[in-house]
Formats: structure tokens, sequence, C-alpha cells
């Protein structure tokens, strides 16, 4: 299992390098097309006459995707939030009992929350054949995001589970 996660993450960590560069060019674009279509108004240019309205939504789902799969990449690495003060002041043997009940709890919440609400929401949204605004992409793609942030969710969380379980656990 620790095999499998281990490559996940790796590969979580490189498609989140891309998605952060396609999300800087993508406002990178918006930035200079506002400013392109504001000089060709003022100096009456027809280069570019309106700013470019598909960035905007873009940078929204980049973002959305970006932090749903970075927690998930964080949650791995033992980077996500907690009380380190508090940790740090139990046992060893409290820290790894505490360590299970987190793991155990953030699986159970992303499970249940992220995995099958996230599935409910993509299968409604491709029922109802909803389409983003300006770019016309199905909503169920976009939102497919969450239930696949569930599933690293829960597994990275087993694997924590495992692992604050002791050796003899794995």
């Amino acid at each position: 299992m620790s095999g499998l996660c281990e490559r996940l993450h790796a590969a979580l960590g490189h498609a989140l390098v891309a998605l952060v560069g396609l999300m800087t060019l993508t406002v990178g674009w918006q930035v200079a097309s506002r400013l392109l279509a504001r000089l060709s108004m003022t100096m009456g240019w027809p280069l570019l006459v309106e700013p470019s309205r598909w960035t905007e939504e873009l940078a929204g789902f980049q973002l959305s995707w970006v932090a749903l799969l970075g927690a998930a990449y964080a949650l791995r690495r033992g980077e996500h939030l907690g009380f380190d003060l508090l940790h740090q002041r139990l046992s060893p043997t409290a820290r790894r009992r505490v360590d299970a009940l987190v793991a155990a709890l953030v699986a159970c919440f992303s499970a249940f929350v992220l995995g099958y609400g996230g599935l409910r929401l993509v299968l409604m949204t491709r029922e109802l054949g909803q389409r983003t605004a300006a770019l016309g992409w199905p909503m169920a793609a976009v939102y497919s995001v969450v239930p696949v942030a569930g599933a690293l969710f829960v597994l990275f969380a087993a694997e924590a589970f495992l692992r604050s379980r002791g050796p003899e656990a794995r």
C-alpha cells in the first residue's frame, strides 16, 4: 500500500505543479487581455475590444482543483492543519492513538462527504446536463475533482492509520 501511495503522491505533485503553472498562464492572459482591451479602446486600435471572458471561469476552476488536490497532497505529507502544541505533549502511545483516531475520522469524513457527496454531485450535474457559462464544459467534469480528492484522502488517511498502528499492523 505504501508503494501505491508513494506513486500516487508523486504523480499528484507533478499534476499540482502543472495545474499551478496553467493557472499562472490563465491569470496572466486575463490581466494581459484586460490591459490590451483598455489600450485598444483608448488608442483606437482594433487589437482587442473585450477582455478574455473564459479566463476568469477557468482560473476559478483551477483554484478549486489545486485546493482540493493540494489538501490531499498535504495530508500524505502530514502537513495538514493540526494542533502541534497539544500533539507534542502527548506520550508516544497516546500520540499514536490520537494519530489513528484522526486518520480514521479523516477517512470517514472524506468517504462520506467528498466521495459519496461528490459522486452524487457529479451524477446529478451530468444528468441535468449543466454546463459552464463561459467555456461550455460539462459541470460534471469540473466537479469530478471532488470524488477524486475524496478517494485520495481516504487512501492517504488509511495509510496514515496503518502507520500509526505500528509496523505490526501493516
